[in-house]
């Protein structure tokens, strides 16, 4: 395994409280998420409200990890520990949503030692280039989400969404629209981002006792205004920062598959992220591939 191409690897865990018939009844810290992030929701009728955290860590490495030297024609290697607060209110036709995430960019965020123990693990190749990450900065980012369900039958639902964040990890806008096939439950999945890239929820209602089989699709256009992992730091010196030669694409359009199976007490999600061209492929090296497409897992238990 000699090539990573851009998103690399990520790991989250997200423990979400009870549903609560209010804001004040969300079990967690009202110091914390009510205090900073209630602005953004609503009190309404026939709303539930959750409150999530989310500690993870991800990483993102040029497509060449077996050289060593700074490699200045494509991205750079990123190491990313953050842990956040999130706070919504839904119901099977409206999502409000905000969120606040705290974290680290550099090498205390231990992004090399995970990936060299993991291709350890799998007999792959070292990645050589990690002591050119970039360096160490503090990242505070902020996410408001707003969904609304415009149509439904027995076998297909349909909503809007709109996301924006603002920070020094990533700032952008993104409008979208989501689509569920089969038997769903109510309210709305839960597309797992990389954390920092968007917003952690849990917006599921599902009676006690039933299981659930169903497929979506999710279809975004992103405009970044600013994205740390393509651009480098923001506050603190960097030599790949300054001198790079890699020109981002600010618009990135992407189609996010799933296929869904939720249970009384558990549940798995399988996700393919595609996505059109992040960065300009003129000076990119042969190996890479302009676009940042992955796949991701993700299994839950509920108490």
């Amino acid at each position: 395994m000699s090539s990573d191409n851009q998103f690399t690897n990520g790991t989250s865990v997200v423990v979400s409280s009870p549903v609560a018939e209010s804001l004040s009844e969300t079990a967690g810290t009202p110091a914390f998420g009510l205090s900073l992030l209630a602005w953004a929701i609503p009190e309404k009728a026939g709303l539930k409200y959750r409150e999530s955290w989310v500690f993870g860590q991800n990483m993102q490495t040029p497509a060449d990890i077996e050289r060593s030297e700074l490699i200045l024609n494509d991205v750079p290697y990123v190491g990313f520990l953050g842990w956040g607060n999130s706070l919504y209110g839904f119901s099977d036709d409206t999502f409000y949503g905000a969120q606040w995430l705290f974290g680290w960019v550099g090498e205390e965020a231990l992004a090399e030692q995970s990936q060299k123990f993991v291709h350890t693990l799998i007999t792959g190749d070292d990645p050589e280039g990690w002591d050119n990450q970039l360096d160490s900065e503090p990242v505070l980012n902020g996410y408001v989400s707003v969904k609304r369900r415009f149509f439904r039958n027995s076998w297909f639902d349909a909503a809007v969404a709109g996301d924006i964040a603002v920070g020094n990890f990533f700032t952008f806008v993104q409008p979208g629209l989501e689509f569920r096939f089969g038997d769903r439950p109510a309210g709305f999945h839960y597309i797992p981002d990389p954390i920092g890239r968007g917003m952690d929820y849990d917006a599921t209602l599902l009676p006690s006792g039933q299981t659930r089989l169903y497929a979506s699709v999710a279809l975004r256009a992103t405009y970044f205004a600013w994205a740390l992992p393509r651009e480098g730091n923001l506050f603190v010196d960097n030599e790949w920062t300054d001198r790079n030669t890699v020109d981002i694409n600010r618009t990135v359009g992407q189609a996010v598959f799933g296929l869904h199976w939720v249970g009384p007490r558990f549940g798995a999600h399988l996700s393919l992220w595609l996505s059109t061209d992040t960065v300009d492929d003129t000076n990119l090296p042969p190996s890479e591939d302009p676009r940042n497409s992955f796949g991701s897992f993700m299994a839950e238990y509920r108490f």
